[in-house]
């Protein structure tokens, strides 16, 4: 058999964050302004923020940005009786203002927010970030990306063509440390120099590999022969520290320190171990270096600073501001501060620090009682640095200075509480970024508060001289301070959240289970998943798709095959308060069949039907300042009134072509006919009427697939204006083009200290700026200019020959012309007409079939702040998603007319499944789709896709583009606001016609849309009891250890007022409430001191008094932590979730009666119950080496059955029929076998390789069956049971058919099943659903062998062909290490984040990879759809 593995939720969890300056050209040149926001200030990008976590890469800008204060001065309430609200309406017919309205002068507040430019799933595992510059950064004034990946891989990236590109692959994978070193104690540790002249990572043995990094251009002269002279780095090398000095072992941390005139580093390591129970013979074993690398020598570093004697709980090191000077150094138990000369100054804690370390320090932090494992530190003042806590406590360290050195380390209580922090850095001046493991991560604001000191003067005695003073002055004169010390005293600083960047991170346990919500015949399997874990947990329910949430029928409109909620100026219309003029719907046009009626909108819920028209709606929109409104039909074109009525007959009937499909933006009209010819029309505003204009001032109109004419509110589409290398000075297209022109004086000349400078000073930016084409900023006709806060108006044309051309209106000249949307490339800009065929795609062959684009929308889509994107559905179903990102200086050196300042990138790719087959098309399916654009629902603005598998197309800010699937058929769609909502929608479905809305709580943030719950405690599983359609969560709470010895007496530890007491966890079980109010705990039951539950699930055991036979309970397997002085042991429970019978409301505030959790039986263990299950109604349980099966008698004593052996230590136990999957904590799985008569285990087959299982599940298909597991390191194993084969020993040993290697380790796994009929019992298909430690959800599926070989073949290509970002293999990434095995066995499981790739290439690539395997796209696109799973 074989299997697809593919992500359906890709990681949220950050490990690693970095802030760049200017890595991109936003952080140097201005963001376009929307023409409505000309008066307001700037949008200003700061800089850019790196994160990374797992193989995902995002790259964020700041954005800095003054929001108005909202303040209620008056409340509804107290509103005099008569006095009206002054609404401020869109600018129309009278646009000039009375000036009668009172209005309050806006506040404002300066804020911040991450804007999202990309993210990418990458072929291998991030393991650091940094920040450096090369040469080119001196032509572009951009900063470069360093990037590290585990098996010792480095890659340099850049900024280059709106998306992250390749300049360089370094791999050490293959040197003699990563092959003969211990890989299972190495931590990779990526740093570069603060002057770029140096990066370095970590290898094992104590090595490190070095990558010089050319500042200068003299610097390429002595290269050696052979190496790229284009390169930015010298060859790289690998230094082992042992060169520096012998005594150089276990390297603990190094970092670069800035200030020195060559790259110095300081080391931190243990040259002798130690542990607790050696503390009193050999502590502090710690040492501190500073060496510099001398690149001119080579293979000289000199030592400047020395330290032993430091803690042996050291655990990273600090670089401290040049003020301050010095390194900072974090141990569990204190911080450390060193200086150049050595001088040593230290704060504890805690009382702990006298245990382990003999160094002297100061004892005034030590009541805090803080643990400082998992903490994570940085400066944001000269003297303070934040430190926060593993549980994200924030404290301020302060250092006082005594003279020129530090004095005191003051350590002050908790200011505020972030996130449980994995990473921090500073992301700007001012703020920092909190990145997190376990959830949500926090941009946020740094808030420092100094009290007034008034500075006393102090007499000196004119005998007393200081001869450094006489010499280098007062070192506390103020003036070196700019008077702050004088001003102020210490600072008070704490954080405040700028910006949320949610998260789902570390996945404890998964369930899928019913929403209780999900009445009659359509139930919806939901996914609940706990992540969390150290502080509390969030309870995140995913669905696949949006729900839909009906509010009320919409019987009028049973029949609608397309709908318009119009907002027409209408006196009789209903006003709403919280809804704006231009946006409330009072019209309603409603095509069905070959006619469309005409309804008043009111606030009541049934509409008013007003009129009927003849033929159906091709389309609607308003017209003249939403005084009429202009409909299409496929016979003509017509102007109608405010109440439905012909006044203008634009387009009469006539014998011509039919119309297919047009597009109305006021005061512009196109049409398109059955022929591909296109009519254009433009209003006159003043005359009330409409006439048609010619599209091209000489010769016919062009021949279209597709047309639109669309408005620009935010700014983006922006002009470059002509120019000529004859008349003008070259301009420097150094960021967008390919070959960069080779100017030297880029910034200043290439000096030594312009290149060496860390981020781009004034005088830079504003000479880069100057360099800047210049772009079309004013209005190009009076009447934009009169309604510039409506935007820029656009004619978009996509010829037969298939070139998109975008004309300015109304003066209709061409500013964009390119191939790339009809051949899916995956970016485009304008060709200025010099490239006769594009790039990135090739030319179409005769005779080859074409996939023409019969619709093309250019709509916002986001939440709060939108980007204009270009969605494009093609007539095979594909739908392309291009994000329009601005330009700020050209590709060509010259261009003789105006060019769209616009780069369109592609985001989101797809192909919408068609009933009939491969060869079926949209144009003749059964329910052709078609994109309706919608704006504010909810707060997101986007389009749905109605038709056979309908979608919503929604973005955020801080995320990418998502589209969610409907699970019904979609026949018509609307946004409305006649009922007063702002979110509700209409929308036609297999179930008829309804008004509907978004929830409130749905997050569309993530690629799975899901409603996420904050709690109160940790929760560490979680189970569905079908019965009662109640969720039970186990909950870990965090209570200080109790020791026991054998007797059950309690042992005291050590004693002392500041000593931090041991802590463990205790568990509780907690039900859950539904409807309404959910995940409220409405019941428990807690367990004993020191125990935790080790495994929970929803089993079906034999019960006589149950109809059927048969009763849902839930099994709990728990295991006591008593230390590593005795022995463990556990407990078996059976619950049972019953409804209460008698008076209701007798719970307490919050709680929902009804329901109640009760305990069945308990059954002691002698070892902990990793895992419990049950089959054929009893029940399973792992007794450390040993597992049980266990019948329920009478419903309150669990019976032994029958019991095995197995190796070591059961980790999981998977049912499938009779069979079952043990797996093991060292010794992988075993296939075990139940019988009933007599009962016994029967042990089938075992797998004989030594493997730390996870996970172990059945995979079946069409009556075979395979095994699935994974293990700690994220390495997938398919075996087969095959007693044919001869090297399986007659079936006693599994065969090892795949390995795959899935990236991070997975926590939990469920299998659900397809089964065609209700009757079923067992499931003919299966799939698997993985949990990971890094937030994500993977599955894995089955697949048929001749879609196998076929997606084989693609793979092979696109391994070839397709350009992998930072240049890693994808090959090698899903390729597992074995010694066993002469060669990998990396065939057998297909890896989905490959295939994916597919659909992002261009057509010609595509064509051209599938003529060499004798397929077609559209087969493989629908493989890729079929293999989607059923969940």
């Amino acid at each position: 058999m074989h299997a697809l593995h593919q992500t359906l939720l890709p990681s949220s969890s950050i490990h690693h964050s970095l802030f760049l300056p200017h890595f991109t050209p936003s952080t140097i040149y201005p963001l376009p302004k929307p023409p409505a926001a000309l008066d307001t200030l700037d949008v200003k990008v700061i800089g850019n923020l790196v994160v990374a976590g797992a193989e995902v890469l995002r790259v964020f800008e700041i954005r800095e940005e003054s929001v108005p204060i909202i303040e209620n001065v008056k409340l509804e309430e107290d509103v005099a009786e008569g006095e009206k609200d002054v609404q401020m309406e869109e600018v129309g017919d009278g646009f000039f203002d009375d000036g009668h309205a009172e209005r309050a002068p806006l506040k404002y507040q300066t804020t911040r927010r991450l804007h999202l430019l990309t993210q990418h799933e990458l072929n291998g595992t991030i393991t650091g970030l940094a920040a450096t510059r090369t040469l080119e950064s001196t032509i572009d004034g951009l900063d470069r990306l360093i990037v590290s990946f585990k098996d010792a891989k480095m890659a340099l990236l850049e900024w280059s063509r709106g998306d992250i590109a390749t300049v360089s692959l370094h791999t050490y994978e293959r040197c003699s440390q990563m092959n003969t070193g211990d890989l299972q104690s190495y931590v990779p540790l990526l740093r570069t120099d603060p002057l770029s002249r140096l990066a370095v990572l970590t290898l094992p043995e104590d090595s490190l590999a070095v990558l010089p990094l050319i500042q200068e251009q003299s610097e390429l002269d002595p290269l050696s022969e052979g190496f790229s002279r284009d390169a930015p780095y010298s060859p790289s090398f690998v230094l082992s520290l042992s060169d520096m000095s012998i005594t150089i072992k276990n390297i603990q941390d190094l970092l670069f320190l800035p200030g020195f005139h060559s790259p110095t580093i300081a080391l931190l390591f243990s040259p002798m171990h130690t542990w607790s129970g050696r503390l009193q013979t050999v502590k502090d074993t710690f040492c501190l270096e500073i060496r510099t690398f001398d690149l001119s020598s080579g293979t000289s570093y000199p030592l400047l600073t020395s330290v032993s004697g430091l803690p042996s709980d050291s655990l990273y090191l600090v670089a401290c501001p040049s003020e301050l000077g010095g390194i900072v150094l974090v141990t569990s138990t204190g911080i450390v501060h060193v200086d150049q000369g050595g001088r040593v100054t230290a704060a504890c804690v805690n009382a702990w620090w006298s245990r382990i370390t003999s160094l002297k320090c100061s004892m005034a932090s030590v009541s805090q009682k803080l643990t400082l494992e998992g903490s994570r530190c940085v400066f944001v003042t000269p003297h303070d640095m934040l430190l926060v806590l593993q549980n994200g406590a924030v404290h301020q360290v302060r250092f006082s200075m005594e003279g020129r050195a530090v004095g005191v380390i003051e350590v002050l209580d908790k200011g505020c509480v972030v996130p449980p922090p994995s990473d921090l850095t500073v992301a700007g001046d001012g703020a920092v970024f909190v990145g997190s493991a376990e959830g949500d991560s926090w941009l946020a604001k740094v808030n420092v508060v100094r009290q007034v000191v008034e500075r006393s003067e102090k007499k000196k005695d004119e005998m007393e001289v200081d001869w450094d003073e006489d010499l280098y002055g007062d070192i506390n004169d103020a003036a070196l301070d700019e008077k702050a010390q004088e001003l102020f005293g210490p600072a008070a600083i704490t954080l405040s959240p700028y910006d949320i960047l949610t998260g789902v991170g570390k996945i404890m346990d998964i369930e899928f289970g019913i929403a209780a919500s999900d009445q009659g015949l359509r139930t919806y399997p939901q996914l609940v998943a706990v992540s969390g874990g150290s502080r509390n947990s969030t309870i995140n329910v995913f669905r696949r798709g949006i729900p839909i949430t009906k509010r009320r029928r919409f019987n009028e409109l049973l029949n609608a095959e397309g709908v318009w909620f119009l907002p027409i100026d209408r006196q009789t219309g209903q006003k709403f308060k919280d809804i704006p003029e231009a946006e409330r719907a009072t019209i309603l046009l409603s095509s069905e069949g070959n006619a469309t009626r005409v309804f008043a909108l009111f606030s009541k819920p049934t509409p008013q039907q007003i009129g009927r028209l003849d033929g159906k709606t091709l389309s609607a929109a308003p017209f003249f300042q939403r005084s009429c409104i202009l409909r299409v039909s496929p016979l003509e074109v017509v102007l109608l009134d405010n109440n439905g009525k012909i006044i203008q007959t634009v387009c009469p009937r006539g014998d011509g072509p039919k119309i297919v499909n047009a597009s109305i933006s006021d005061p512009f009209v196109i049409i398109r006919r059955a022929d591909d010819s296109v009519t254009f029309f433009v209003g006159d505003t003043v005359a009330r009427t409409v006439a048609e204009a010619p599209i091209v001032s000489e010769g016919e109109s062009p021949v279209c697939q597709a047309v639109e004419v669309f408005t620009d509110t935010t700014g983006v589409y922006r002009t470059f204006e002509p120019s000529k290398s004859e008349s003008s000075e070259p301009i420097s297209h150094q960021i967008d083009s390919e070959n960069k022109p080779n100017i030297t004086n880029g910034i200043n000349g290439t000096t030594a200290r312009s290149a060496r400078q860390t981020q781009l000073t004034p005088q830079q930016i504003k000479r880069l700026q100057e360099q800047e084409p210049a772009i079309t900023t004013e209005a190009p006709s009076m009447e934009t200019a009169i309604n510039s806060p409506h935007g820029t108006q656009w004619l978009a044309l996509v010829t037969r020959g298939g070139e998109l051309q975008i004309r300015s209106l109304p003066d209709l000249q061409i500013v964009l012309q390119s191939e790339g949307l009809a051949s899916s490339a995956p970016s485009f800009t304008d060709d200025l007409g010099e490239n006769p065929g594009y790039v990135l795609g090739e030319k179409r062959e005769e005779g080859e079939e074409e996939d023409e684009i019969i619709q093309m929308v250019f709509c916002p889509i986001g939440k709060g702040t939108v980007r204009q994107h270009l969605l494009a559905l093609h007539h095979s179903g594909r739908l392309n998603a291009y994000e329009a990102q601005p330009r700020f200086t050209v590709d060509a050196s010259s261009h003789s007319r105006r060019s769209l300042a616009v780069r369109f990138r592609k985001v989101h790719t797809q192909l919408l499944p068609i009933s009939g087959g491969v060869g079926t098309t949209n144009g003749n399916a059964r329910l052709p789709y078609t994109i309706v654009p919608f704006n504010n629902i909810e707060g997101l603005t986007g389009a749905f896709i109605t038709g056979e598998k309908p979608h919503w197309i929604i973005s955020s800010e801080a995320h990418p583009l998502r589209a969610f699937a409907l699970k019904q058929a979609a026949m018509a769609f609307g946004k409305t606001t006649h009922l007063g909502g702002k979110g509700e929608y209409f929308i036609r479905i297999e179930d008829g016609s309804f008004i509907c809305y978004l929830p409130p709580t749905l997050n569309t943030d993530f690629a799975i849309p899901c409603d996420r719950y904050q709690m109160e405690r940790a929760y560490t599983n979680i189970t569905f009891d079908p019965t009662s359609a109640h969720y039970v969560g186990a909950a870990s709470i965090e209570v200080p250890f109790q020791a026991y010895d054998e007797e059950g007496e309690i042992q005291l530890g050590p004693d002392g007022p500041d000593l931090i007491p041991p802590t463990n966890q205790r568990s509780t079980l907690e039900l859950f409430s539904q409807g309404s109010d959910p995940w409220k705990v409405i019941d428990g039951y807690e367990f004993d001191q020191n125990e935790e539950v080790m495994s929970m699930e929803s089993v079906n055991l034999e019960s006589p008094g149950a109809p059927g036979g048969y009763r849902d309970f839930i099994a709990v397997g728990t295991g006591f932590n008593f230390g590593e002085d005795r022995a463990t042991r556990g407990n078996t429970y059976i619950f049972e979730i019953l409804q209460t019978v008698g008076p209701q409301g007798g719970g307490g505030p919050g709680s929902v009666p009804g329901w109640k959790l009760v305990k069945r039986t308990k059954d002691p263990a002698r070892h902990p119950v990793n895992a419990v299950n049950h089959i054929n109604g009893y029940l399973l349980n792992t007794n450390g080496p040993k597992l049980y099966v266990k019948g329920l008698d009478y419903d309150s004593q669990l019976m032994g059955l029958a019991f095995l052996d197995i190796q070591l230590y059961a980790t999981t136990v998977k049912v499938f029929k009779n069979f079952m999957l043990i797996g093991d904590l060292c010794k992988s799985f075993w296939f075990v076998s139940l019988q009933e008569d007599p009962y016994k285990f029967t042990t089938i087959s075992k797998d004989l390789q030594h493997v730390s299982v996870v996970t172990a599940d059945f995979l079946v298909h069409d009556g075979q069956v395979t095994f699935i597991s994974s293990d700690r390191n994220g390495d997938m194993r398919m075996l087969d049971f095959d007693p044919t084969d001869p090297d399986s020993l007659n079936g006693e040993r599994l065969m090892l058919r795949t390995e795959y290697h899935a990236g991070s380790a997975a926590t939990v796994s469920k299998v659900i099943a397809r089964r065609k009929t209700a009757e079923e019992e067992f499931a003919p298909q299966t799939q698997i659903i993985y949990a990971t430690a890094d937030g994500a959800l993977t599955t894995v599926v089955s697949v048929k062998d001749a879609r196998f070989k076929r997606l084989q073949l693609v793979s092979d290509q696109l391994v070839r062909n397709a350009q992998h970002v930072a240049g890693l293999n994808p090959r090698a990434f899903r390729t597992v290490r074995n010694d066993l095995l002469p060669r990998p066995l990396s065939k057998g499981i297909l890896d989905g984040q490959l295939l994916n790739q597919f659909a992002l290439q261009p057509i010609g690539r595509q064509k051209e990879m599938m003529r060499q395997i004798g397929t077609d796209a559209v087969t493989v696109a629908s493989d890729l759809q079929a293999l989607g799973g059923f969940w």
